[in-house]
């Protein structure tokens, strides 16, 4: 008897094929404005609260602090975010450059564009309701 585990009962395998599948969608809408997905979600967080930590803005994507650093460094270098310190603090707080709003602004008709993709593909409702449960299992 064959006691290896099936992938499709795995909640794993199925997190990541539907990740994989929504990031493909997203990134083809996404590249007339040369943004990734992922900058795009960082852009946004940074649009909404000016100012962000790199404490805040990791805890809030649920990303280790090694590899936001990574993904903030060519958002930087094209002067898309712009990190200030407070005198004597060691505290960095985020905020997008005047480019860096210009280019979420370009960015979001193209992931509103995706948005609907994905809506039209597994039903606006249904949608909200993944987009729900999958952010209720980051909630702590």
């Amino acid at each position: 008897m064959d006691t290896t585990p099936s992938l499709t009962g795995c909640n794993l395998f199925a997190t990541k094929q539907a990740a994989r599948f929504i990031t493909q969608l997203y990134e083809r809408h996404l590249a007339p404005v040369n943004v990734t997905s992922s900058q795009v979600t960082l852009l946004a967080v940074i649009h909404e609260r000016p100012e962000i930590t790199m404490t805040e803005l990791s805890e809030m994507v649920v990303m280790d602090r090694t590899s936001l650093v990574r993904a903030i460094q060519p958002l930087s270098r094209d002067g898309y975010v712009v990190q200030k310190s407070e005198a004597g603090s060691r505290k960095i707080g985020l905020s997008l450059s005047k480019a860096g709003t210009r280019k979420f602004l370009d960015a979001l008709p193209h992931w509103r564009a995706a948005q609907k993709e994905y809506e039209e593909l597994v039903g606006k409702d249904r949608a909200k309701f993944l987009r729900e449960e999958l952010m209720a299992v980051t909630q702590r």
